[in-house]
């Protein structure tokens, strides 16, 4: 018969207290492996800072020479290695600079400036783009005559208000999509969100308790009746995941509506603060304050446009280095997704994104007398 053997108590506390340390330290080395972290180096004259943010999966990086500053986001998960950037290469003409980026792991646009000012690489001469060598695409400018449209070679999807309903555009068709049985000529209240643009109903006159609901994936139309009736004098805060918030100012009443639900409930009224979202976060707002103020929600956006005296400007996360990124005197800012925004020059829309540039899409003379809230981008 075989003697059977009992660890002591003490042999077991030691071999459970050498598991939990080990398992400790796999866990310490994992962490360590993909946290967020921040470093500066050099290469020759160059001062680079490296940050990565675990959060957003993304590394930013901003550029120093000669006190000028350049910057550019990178969206992916953790490399083991740091000090990404192994080579950095300059090129000027005239007062332009621009800043050539070699690494294994990441890649961007030619960090570019003009006379100390930071410029978007597609505003620099064809002659120094032509001494980088960055890979582009070619965008044609050829169109198309639709009615008083002039519509470029684009595959934007559009929604352009048209008295009765919705010019829907893509690969240079059109095809109309009803709403109304009368002319309405602005639709200031109407909403894009998800997959769905929401439209009260214009035929009301001073209160809605209908609203259109444009389906963008099929195009049907379907007609919400509200379980209240909300003021014309209104405007829309914004909107939050599934939800459109809305403020009617002669009742002193902020409503949620969901529309792929049907259903709608009253947020605040006179005796009870407002909800507001500022990058995605929700806040209290006092009744007074919303309705003196025209307020809009801040949408979370790494990418952070603005438009200055008909200028428009790209800065990353809240840092404050801006980037010019069209040479146009921009009107207004129609559509923001990601790096992507549309934007009215005159009566031409354009679209701009970072791997692209700038693109012109479609030209309509009377945008540019009446273009607010009329234009409605499903990308």
């Amino acid at each position: 018969m075989k003697k059977k053997y009992k660890l002591k108590k003490n042999a077991i506390i030691v071999a459970s207290t050498f598991i939990i340390l080990l398992i400790a330290l796999i866990i310490i080395i994992a962490i360590n492996k993909s946290s967020s972290y921040s470093l500066e180096y050099n290469i020759d004259n160059f001062e680079i800072s490296e940050n990565y943010d675990l959060s957003e999966k993304l590394y930013y990086y901003e550029i120093s020479l000669d006190g000028i500053d350049y910057n550019f986001i990178y969206n992916h998960k953790h490399f083991s290695k740091k000090r990404l950037i192994t080579n950095i290469n300059k090129y000027e003409e005239d007062n332009y600079v621009c800043l050539s980026i070699e690494s294994e792991y990441i890649s961007s646009l030619p960090l570019c400036s003009l006379d100390e000012k930071s410029i978007d690489f597609y505003l620099v001469p064809e002659s120094l783009k032509k001494q980088i060598d960055y890979p582009t695409d070619q965008i044609s400018e050829e169109k198309y005559q639709y009615q008083n449209y002039n519509i470029y070679n684009s595959n934007t999807k559009m929604y352009i208000w048209s008295y009765k309903g919705f010019n829907y555009i893509i690969d240079n068709k059109v095809e109309f999509i009803k709403i109304f049985n009368k002319d309405i000529y602005d639709i200031p209240h109407a909403t894009k969100i998800n997959n769905f643009i929401v439209i009260p109903n214009y035929e009301q006159e001073y209160n809605f308790d209908e609203v259109y609901i444009l389906n963008l994936e099929n195009n049907e139309v379907n007609k919400w009746k509200l379980d209240y009736e909300i003021s014309f004098d209104s405007y829309v805060l914004g909107t939050n995941d599934k939800s459109i918030y809305i403020l009617d100012n002669k009742n002193k009443i902020e409503y949620e509506l969901v529309p792929h639900k049907e259903k709608m409930r009253i947020v605040a009224n006179s005796k009870k603060q407002g909800i507001v979202y500022n990058n995605g976060l929700q806040e209290k707002i006092s009744m007074n304050k919303l309705i003196s103020s025209n307020y809009s929600f801040i949408p979370k956006n790494n990418y952070v446009y603005t438009l200055e005296n008909e200028t428009l400007y790209l800065s990353y996360l809240d840092k404050k280095i801006k980037t010019q990124i069209s040479d146009y005197k921009v009107s207004s800012i129609i559509y923001i997704k990601n790096d992507n925004i549309y934007y009215l020059v005159d009566s031409t829309l354009y679209k701009y994104s970072i791997k692209k540039g700038e693109e012109k899409l479609i030209t309509y003379s009377e945008w540019e007398f009446n273009n607010k809230n009329l234009i409605f981008i499903n990308d």
